[in-house]
């Protein structure tokens, strides 16, 4: 291929491997969540997709029915964050999720994002807005800035203070910024971790909002072709390519591409892509030797899209860890906009293979 264009200024992607074997579990109170891949499902308070592909021979069934999650979208002016009802409620006793819309700032064409996590309110906004707003924060790297480009800054105040109250100097500077540059309507995601979700009743939440039920979606993937899974990598002539080629099968399979089924027909112009054959190293699924483990396999695929707190993806994790204890299944995990990306398989020999990716 040519050589055609400028090499990017972005950082390099970074994927980092891990592998593990699980111990039996009964029940998913038993489950830790600082061992691997354990910790990855705590690495991030929220989430924006669940995605778990297993088979469809294997007994599963995960739903929020029993206790359904619910996350709400409001419209509300940081302002209002900071006064009534909703602050001496959500914020200040409570423990809640925000996460905002990006707030278009009328007077110039910068705009500022806001977090509230454990009490702690998190401004990110440019240079200009930082020096109009007031409040003390740090510089942080921007990978899509120009060159020369200014760098964002992220402000952070802890609201659950003593001193974060209406006459105290601290906060007065916080409800200035609030009422002088933040100004304007903002969409909210919004969890309540201490309530498990949201509640329909609550007046705290203003006029505007819309609740939204986290639901599982079903997908039957018919005629798979499923690698072998490689049982032990530091063998592996090839490992790093396996690992990889293994991960880009398991996120085509995730989009249900035509590309690794049965009998797919695509021309080498359109696409070039194979299932992958494990290095010729014994394999954890294997049923026939001459295709290194490579089986056709129907699969369902469930995914839960939403505001999705850690604890919904623990436990979905969990459920699936118990349910299917012989069998494999991939557990596919994204973030939110330059949010937290990984990847787990589960293997039928009770292994974890985890992809943690950034960028």
């Amino acid at each position: 291929m040519l050589d055609i264009g400028k090499p990017s200024k972005l950082p390099t992607p970074k994927c980092y491997f891990s592998t593990t074997t699980l111990p039996s579990y009964n029940d998913i109170s038993e489950l830790p969540t600082k061992k691997t891949p354990f910790n990855l499902l705590h690495s991030s308070p929220y989430y924006h997709t669940v995605t778990l592909l297993s088979p469809s021979s294997s007994p599963l069934n995960i739903t929020t029915t029993s206790k359904p999650s619910k996350y709400a979208r409001l419209q509300m002016p940081l302002l209002s964050l900071l006064k009534g009802d909703f602050f001496t409620k959500h914020i200040k006793t409570g423990n809640v999720l925000l996460l905002s819309a990006p707030l278009k700032l009328e007077a110039t064409s910068s705009e500022a994002r806001f977090t509230l996590i454990n009490g702690v309110l998190s401004i990110t906004c440019d240079r200009a807005i930082y020096e109009r707003a007031g409040l003390t924060g740090t510089a942080v790297a921007d990978p899509h800035a120009r060159k020369h480009g200014t760098s964002k800054f992220c402000i952070e105040v802890n609201l659950r203070l003593p001193s974060m109250l209406a006459g105290k100097k601290g906060f007065e500077r916080v409800l200035r910024a609030a009422e002088t540059v933040f100004v304007g309507e903002i969409s909210w995601l919004f969890y309540d971790v201490d309530a498990g979700g949201v509640t329909e009743d609550d007046a705290a939440l203003g006029k505007e909002v819309e609740i939204k039920e986290v639901k599982a979606e079903t997908e039957d993937l018919e005629k798979v072709l499923v690698p072998g899974f490689p049982s032990d990598i530091a063998k592996s002539p090839d490992g790093e390519n396996d690992l990889f080629e293994l991960l880009e099968w398991i996120s085509l399979a995730a989009l249900n591409s035509p590309r690794i089924q049965q009998g797919d027909l695509v021309d080498e112009i359109i696409s070039r892509y194979e299932v992958p054959t494990i290095s010729s190293i014994p394999t954890a699924n294997t049923t026939d030797g001459s295709n290194n483990g490579t089986t056709t396999q129907n699969l369902t695929k469930t995914t839960f899209t939403g505001f999705l707190p850690a604890s919904l993806i623990a436990s979905t994790f969990g459920e699936a860890l118990l349910q299917l204890k012989d069998s494999w299944f991939a557990f596919l995990v994204r973030g939110f906009e330059d949010g937290k990306t990984f990847v787990v398989l589960k293997t039928e020999d009770g292994r974890a293979l985890s992809w943690d990716i950034e960028g």
